[in-house]
């Protein structure tokens, strides 16, 4: 039973990443237009920037965990 609920656990992490990634795509497109406009929001620019970078971050450090994981058990 513990296996059963470690493994929805990591499905669950993995979907996680999955719509952080999404954000992080969602993001750039943000940027992509506003830099497309002859004026742009600094602000808007900014923000997005960090959002864009802490999201990366983010998956980043998931992944790295998952692999960390994987290794572990798949004695590699």
């Amino acid at each position: 039973m513990a296996t059963y609920s470690l493994a929805n656990e990591r499905l669950r992490a993995l979907e996680d990443i999955e719509r952080e990634i999404g954000a992080i795509l969602q993001n750039a497109g943000t940027v992509i237009l506003e830099l497309s406009k002859e004026k742009t929001n600094e602000r808007l620019l900014d923000r997005q920037a960090v959002a864009f970078t802490a999201s990366v971050q983010h998956v980043e450090a998931e992944l790295s965990a998952q692999i960390r994981y994987l290794t572990q058990v798949g004695g590699w």
